[in-house]
């Protein structure tokens, strides 16, 4: 079984450039008084974090990564057109935890496994929005490009390198998995 799988290539993300550029200050405002786990135990990867939905626990102390808890921020009302590519691509599918993550140029993202029961249950995404990078999931490894849609196995080791000469921006998303 592959560990990455291309879905679609070839995906119109200029709208979503767009509600970037036009709401750019969203890359700087989180809701007050929470941490992303860029924050919680990966702090030291030069990531650009915009989440749409993220992850909530009940007690500062609680893992996000064990919490089934998911809530919209005030940016998932102006970033629509992501939105609408998802759900235009994967019908019927519910969104659950989703943002945009930026990599700077000759960035990368080490090896790493998304730890916590939230993940038992769910499929992870990248949509390339903007820059090609690579990236590898176990022993695999694809370039990606912008309009790329994929799906890959987060629980097994897995990072990316940035390999264009400007940001990389991709839409991480959750779904939970199709049944039947």
């Amino acid at each position: 079984m592959n560990s990455i799988e291309v879905i679609k290539t070839g995906i119109d993300v200029v709208e979503v450039l767009k509600q970037l550029k036009e709401y750019h200050k969203d890359w700087y405002i989180q809701r007050k008084g929470t941490d992303t786990l860029l924050e919680r135990g990966y702090a030291d990867i030069e990531v650009g974090n915009l989440q749409l939905i993220m992850g909530a626990v009940k007690k500062k102390k609680d893992f996000v990564g064990d919490s089934e808890l998911c809530r919209p921020t005030e940016a998932y009302k102006r970033h629509t057109e992501i939105i609408k590519i998802i759900k235009r691509e994967m019908p019927g599918r519910e969104i659950h935890r989703c943002g945009f993550l930026l990599l700077p140029v000759d960035g990368y993202v080490g090896a790493h496994i998304d730890e916590g029961t939230y993940y038992k249950t769910r499929d992870r995404y990248h949509l390339a929005i903007a820059g090609q990078y690579q990236y590898f999931v176990g022993n695999q490894t694809i370039i990606v490009d912008p309009g790329t849609l994929l799906w890959f196995n987060n629980k097994l080791p897995h990072g990316t390198v940035n390999t264009a000469d400007e940001p990389r921006v991709t839409f991480v998303f959750d779904m939970p998995h199709e049944s039947g």
